[in-house]
């Protein structure tokens, strides 16, 4: 069965990401009056119709199979560029390939450490103790605060 130009247009509008009754909106003749109820409804209801379904799943998959470069891909590629690095003796890329498979794996988590003013050069202990203070002066803690910040880093 082929598509209305307006139900074409309402699964391009689908695949861009558009609601189902922007989708309506879009595509068919809808007055400025339309109660918004009744967009979703038919949205909803040219959603339900096999036949468009079917296109929006079609013109999606070359989207999705692009951005399915997945872990198992990944890690095939990372293990054939270790192998080429081992055959060719290069001591740094066969580094850089196992470190590269064990982030993807988990393995490895590169951590950041975000530094924001004075405060971060103080020790686990000096913080606690200007925390005591702040609570004794005020009657509040410096974590109720900050929500925990000081004692989040360690």
């Amino acid at each position: 069965m082929s598509l209305t130009p307006k139900q074409e247009k309402f699964c391009q509008c689908i695949v861009k990401g558009m609601s189902q009754a922007d989708a309506y909106r879009n595509s068919y003749n809808v007055k400025a009056n339309t109660k918004p109820e009744t967009c979703q409804n038919k949205g909803y209801a040219l959603m339900q119709r096999v036949a468009l379904r079917a296109r929006v799943e079609t013109m999606r998959k070359p989207v999705i199979d692009k951005i399915q470069y997945g872990l198992k891909e990944a890690l095939t590629q990372a293990e054939e560029a270790f192998q080429v690095s081992k055959t060719k003796e290069n001591g740094g890329a066969m580094a850089a390939a196992v470190t590269l498979k064990a982030k993807l794996r988990g393995l490895l988590i590169e951590r950041k450490e975000i530094r924001t003013g004075p405060l971060d050069t103080l020790e686990h202990d000096d913080l606690k103790q200007l925390n005591d203070a702040i609570q004794q002066i005020s009657g509040t803690s410096a974590e109720s605060i900050t929500g925990g910040i000081s004692s989040a880093r360690h």
